[in-house]
């Protein structure tokens, strides 16, 4: 660990990153605690995949500092490497390479490689070290690319739409594989992924890109514990309505009123009541899935 990394292993500041006139991140400040799992979502174009790639050095940011585990990134993006462990949504193996020629390959500028690791996890994914990465299932190359991410014993892994593509069953197993090689160490992962199940799944904590800007930066359990939606029956189809404070989006079909609120509290459900006039009224629990969505339609329709 570096010594100046402290307790956050990933800290970006005021980073913004310009490809001409369009403007992909705008002003990003973000920072992920050591030993915890960032879910990093969004849109297609929100910007996330141009914020990970000024992260593992990729992109240098047009203005803005970035800090993983403490060193300066692309400044030194050298020596970041043997920090960072990265998996892109494309595999990013040479496709003449074997297995095994892949791996003394990445060993052979890994200082910290950890082979009884990599004996394991070759068992666990039943990967053949004589098989040419061309000729590799898209599931068994995106092991392939896990593995060699990992095996050096990171501080910080950053798993960039890793399952993208993979069947149910595969993408069952990569995930498992996440969680079988993180919760050992005291490991920061990012994990960004459109397949909010699993980063429900694996996160601790969740940040919304829409529009190159962070939206919402929350641990889970309490934004989903803190995000609810009203549903409402008005008494007249159509008919009048004012929303509660705290209101995210909202839809109305014929009477149906729906309601998504953050910071769920009582006088919400009173306010509903008492400015309204509605026949019945429920609150309902919300899915990572439709909180991620309500959020992002409440800021187009913000616009």
């Amino acid at each position: 660990m570096s010594e100046t990394a402290g307790d956050s292993p990933i800290r970006l500041e005021h980073v913004t990153r310009r490809f001409g006139k369009m403007l992909a991140v705008n002003d990003l400040t973000l920072s992920i605690p050591r030993a915890t799992t960032f879910g990093f979502i969004g849109l297609n174009g929100a910007g996330k995949t141009t914020a990970i790639r000024m992260m593992v050095g990729l992109l240098a940011p047009s203005s803005g500092s970035i800090h993983v585990d403490g060193i300066e990134v692309p400044r030194d993006r050298d020596r970041v490497k043997t920090h960072i462990g990265y998996v892109p949504d494309r595999p990013n193996v040479y496709p003449w390479m074997r297995v095994e020629e892949a791996i003394s390959f990445v060993r052979s500028f890994q200082p910290k490689w950890n082979q009884a690791r990599c004996d394991e996890l070759m068992k666990m994914f039943e990967l053949d070290p004589r098989k040419r990465a061309k000729h590799l299932s898209k599931g068994q190359a995106a092991k392939l690319s896990m593995l060699l991410a990992i095996c050096h014993d990171p501080a910080v892994l950053i798993f960039d739409e890793p399952t993208s593509g993979l069947d149910p069953l595969v993408r069952e197993e990569f995930l498992e594989g996440v969680l079988s090689v993180t919760s050992e160490r005291q490991q920061t992962v990012l994990f960004s992924s459109h397949t909010l199940s699993d980063v429900q799944r694996l996160a601790d904590n969740i940040g919304i890109m829409h529009e190159g800007k962070l939206l919402l930066h929350a641990p889970v359990d309490e934004l989903l514990d803190r995000t609810k939606r009203i549903r409402a029956v008005l008494e007249e189809e159509n008919g009048k309505h004012e929303a509660p404070p705290g209101m995210v989006f909202q839809r109305v079909r014929g009477r149906e009123w729906m309601i998504t609120v953050e910071n769920f509290r009582q006088e919400q459900i009173e306010f509903v009541r008492s400015r309204n006039r509605i026949s019945h009224l429920d609150v309902q629990d919300m899915s990572l899935d439709d909180v991620f969505k309500d959020f992002v339609r409440g800021q187009k329709e913000a616009v």
